[in-house]
């Protein structure tokens, strides 16, 4: 609370401050956050990326997400291989990233998070990773806040309710003990990588899309 001592113009020089400090950290912030990556299904991989379509898409550090019993099957891809396309498969390209080759566990528990109840609190584990997941609706769309390490994550994904969206697997998909999210927000999916995350506001890593194919 500001002092009943204060000047108008000290009052005001303060708020300057305030204002820029903010402007700057925001400004840093946007220059730094992990850019956002591309993720395509199978149908699109297969007719526009792997088959060198009229898109101009990069040829390298693509990740092929490939759903298993108990698992998700991660393999660094390229566009041509001649790798199997599973039709349930996702494609990623992530700047900056590192995915985990190999069978990744998923939680085997996903009943309980089909429709998870808006503004409940879930206390899950991963192996031996504890972590927190609560969903709620707010002004801008469906807010994911997930809490592990002491730090909590949180993303606004779509513009639409809390009552509109599921999660489809949680895995440890880059390797670094952390649960990471499949998570459908009506037609859309996102990917939700921790080694890409900071402690509060986050941009999901990657959003499913139709290249029009």
């Amino acid at each position: 609370m500001p002092s009943p001592h204060l000047t108008p113009a000290r009052a005001f020089f303060r708020f300057a401050l305030v204002v820029a400090a903010s402007a700057a950290a925001a400004t840093l912030w946007a220059q730094t956050r992990p850019a956002e990556g591309y993720m395509l299904d199978a149908q699109s991989w297969r007719q526009d990326v792997n088959s060198a379509g009229p898109v101009p898409w990069p040829a390298d550090g693509w990740w092929r997400l490939a759903p298993q019993d108990r698992a998700i099957d991660v393999r660094s891809v390229k566009p041509g291989d001649g790798s199997l396309v599973p039709s349930d498969a996702y494609y990623l390209r992530l700047p900056g990233a590192t995915l985990k080759q190999g069978a990744r566990r998923v939680y085997p528990y996903m009943q309980v998070l089909h429709r998870p109840t808006p503004g409940a609190d879930y206390e899950l584990a991963l192996g031996t990773t504890r972590f927190s997941l609560r969903v709620e609706s707010v002004v801008k769309g469906v807010e994911y806040n997930i809490s592990y390490g002491g730090q909590t994550y949180t993303y606004v994904l779509g513009p639409y309710d809390a009552r509109d969206t599921g999660v489809r697997a949680i895995a440890d998909l880059d390797g670094d003990a952390q649960p990471d999210f499949l998570v459908d927000v009506q037609h859309s999916t996102y990917l939700l990588l921790s080694s890409q995350a900071r402690p509060g506001a986050n941009l999901p890593t990657a959003e499913l899309w139709s290249t029009g194919g």
